[in-house]
């Protein structure tokens, strides 16, 4: 059995003997005479007493440093972010290990209550990063190349997810990374941050910001204008509708009626964007009819087709119409083509089925296609300068913020980061298929930021946190409970586990419930603590004539017991700025994020937006 640590929490008895050695020192070497020695041996006498009163000094400063240590601390503040082209710096810190569970549960202690009196400056519980400051902290470090394996961030509102995010987006600016952010409640602090840090690496040339609070000022961005197939454009915009129970069946509809609308587009060589699906879903005839006569025209390349469509118009002096007209010269000539068989039959459906069958599916268009917001998520702009476009951010090593204003318009802020989302995984598909077949590290590093994670993940996602990282794409999302993602994903647990589970790198801030604790909890493994118990025993004798009046005993008891690395209740009592990481393979740091002070000058997002311009 292994020795007891000597306890912390407790008054330093060894001043005790530090005054006794120090005192007997002194009158050594003060009055030697009167101790009948000669001057250099009391001397020497009160050198050898004052080498355990030092010893003794040290053992005793030791207590009073972890006890003031314990619950009080500078605040941790920087002047600039640290930034390295090997490692990515997280704040300061020390290994979780046997020594700090053993400390945390002495502090718990009846009779340790004392010592936890303190001042916590940032709330919570100080101790769980005081049990660590007696041997010191050191600079957190992770490697990069754990990045394209992902990090998720998990903390309650207003715990430092912010400040980590500014700090990891600093350092990627920094770094001369392709940088992406999305930000669904358009927070000023971020924008502010990068801004600062682009100025200070002489990226502001690099710079865009689309905001949907301030579109005049805004990049242009049509989130359903790039694709990989047409099937995507639908799927970007059905994804968006509700899908659990008869829902669900109108939800198939609508991705299959926004799916031929597409494909005919795509044919047709239009852009798709939301307002054009918006006009098309209310009324198709305007779409076949164009798509027909390009049938005709263009790719059958037939010849006096508009003739016949004008005699079939006038036959039976019914006067029939155009559009009906070209379905019978289709139908007429043989003609088989998918796309206009499918336009066709949404043409001919009952107008109050399909009217009920679109009822969801036209609110969401509208707020897209209308308001302040129509003029960035509609825009036909042909200006790089004003449009965003991921391959072109990728060419030009660009630093994007897309600020998504979730808090007036909760439901376009879901779908326009949903879609965005989509769209980023669609252009990473196409970087992978070019970068096919080249070395990890040629490739440009591009890191995605995610905050309020849950608003924007969806069955996109998985391939992407999957396969990006073979894109040269580093994920890092921040989001408050892992409850919060599975009612992203329709209340489907085993798909939020599976999202989870793509993440290599986790770091937990003060949480708020017990499923989100034990994403941690359940990787961090048990550690033997110590107890120390004594008991004490006196007892009469019995007999009379005996000479022994009473018995007494002692005993002392010290015991082994496994227990969590870190407890559920530790996570929830995490002060401000203070988390837990699960870094590089499986090792556990008990961090402190710094606040980052600068002297550069307060902008408000305007000024900066007008100023990128």
């Amino acid at each position: 059995m292994a020795a007891t640590p000597a306890p912390l929490l407790r008054t330093p008895l060894e001043l005790a003997s530090v005054a006794v050695f120090a005192a007997a020192a002194l009158v050594f070497a003060a009055t030697p005479q009167k101790l009948n020695l000669v001057d250099w041996h009391g001397y020497c006498i009160a050198a050898v007493l004052l080498l355990p009163a030092l010893y003794r000094l040290r053992q005793a400063l030791r207590i009073l440093r972890y006890q003031r240590t314990l619950v009080t601390r500078r605040p941790y503040v920087i002047r600039k972010i640290p930034v390295s082209e090997e490692r990515i710096f997280l704040g300061r810190g020390f290994e979780w290990a046997q020594p700090h569970v053993q400390r945390v549960k002495e502090s718990l202690n009846p009779s340790a209550l004392k010592y936890r009196k303190g001042v916590a400056e940032l709330g919570g519980d100080p101790v769980l990063h005081g049990v660590g400051l007696l041997e010191g902290e050191k600079d957190v470090w992770s490697s990069l190349k754990e990045r394209f394996g992902h990090m998720l961030v998990l903390g309650a509102t207003r715990v430092g997810k912010t400040t980590l995010a500014g700090l990891l987006i600093g350092q990627d600016i920094l770094r001369g990374d392709i940088v992406i952010v999305l930000d669904p409640k358009g927070d000023s602090e971020l924008l502010r941050r990068m801004y600062h840090e682009a100025k200070r690496a002489g990226r502001l040339g690099q710079m865009r910001i689309l905001h949907l609070r301030h579109p005049e000022y805004s990049q242009n961005y049509n989130p359903i204008a790039t694709y990989n197939s047409p099937g995507e454009i639908a799927s970007r915009i059905a994804e968006q509708l509700p899908s659990k129970g008869q829902s669900a069946a109108f939800k198939e509809f609508a991705w299959r009626f926004v799916n031929a609308i597409a494909q005919a587009l795509d044919a047709l060589s239009i852009t798709p964007s939301y307002r054009n699906v918006n006009e098309h879903i209310q009324d198709i005839e305007p779409l076949l009819i164009q798509y027909h006569e390009w049938l005709f025209s263009e790719k059958l390349c037939l010849d006096n087709w508009q003739r016949e469509v004008a005699a079939i118009q006038t036959v039976d002096f019914e006067n029939i119409k155009y559009s009906d007209a070209l379905l019978r010269f289709r139908k007429s000539s043989k003609i088989t083509d998918d796309i206009a068989k499918e336009l066709e039959q949404i043409l001919r459906y009952d107008k109050v089925y399909y009217d009920k069958i679109i009822a969801s599916l036209l609110p969401l268009l509208n707020k897209l296609k209308s308001g302040r917001t129509a003029s960035v998520l509609t825009s036909t702009s042909s200006d790089p300068a004003r449009t965003i476009d991921w391959l072109n951010v990728v060419e030009t090593r660009g630093i994007v913020y897309v600020g998504l204003d979730a808090l007036a318009n909760p439901a376009v802020a879901r779908a326009v980061g949903n879609a965005m989302f989509a769209d980023l995984a669609s252009a990473v598909g196409r970087i992978y298929a070019t970068m096919e077949g080249a070395h990890s590290a040629n490739l440009s590093r591009i890191a995605i930021h995610a905050d309020e994670f849950n608003d924007i993940v969806g069955p996109h996602l998985h391939p992407l946190l999957s396969k990006a990282g073979g894109a040269g794409v580093q994920i890092t999302a921040y989001t408050q409970t892992l409850s919060d993602i599975e009612a992203s994903l329709d209340g489907d647990r085993a798909a939020a586990a599976r999202v989870v589970g793509n993440f290599n790198s986790l770091v937990m801030l003060r949480v708020r419930t017990l499923d989100t604790a034990r994403t941690l909890v359940d990787q961090v493994p048990k550690f033997d603590v110590l107890e120390h118990a004594e008991s004490a025993s006196v007892a009469d004798s019995s007999q009379a004539e005996s000479d022994v009046a009473f018995t007494s005993s002692a005993s002392e008891r010290i015991s082994a017991r496994s227990v969590p690395g870190i407890e559920p209740s530790d996570l929830m009592r995490l002060p401000k700025g203070e988390g837990y990481a699960l870094l590089d393979g499986g090792s556990i740091w008990k961090i402190r994020i710094p606040l980052i002070e600068d002297d550069s000058e307060s902008k408000t997002v305007v000024e900066i937006m007008k100023e990128l311009l």
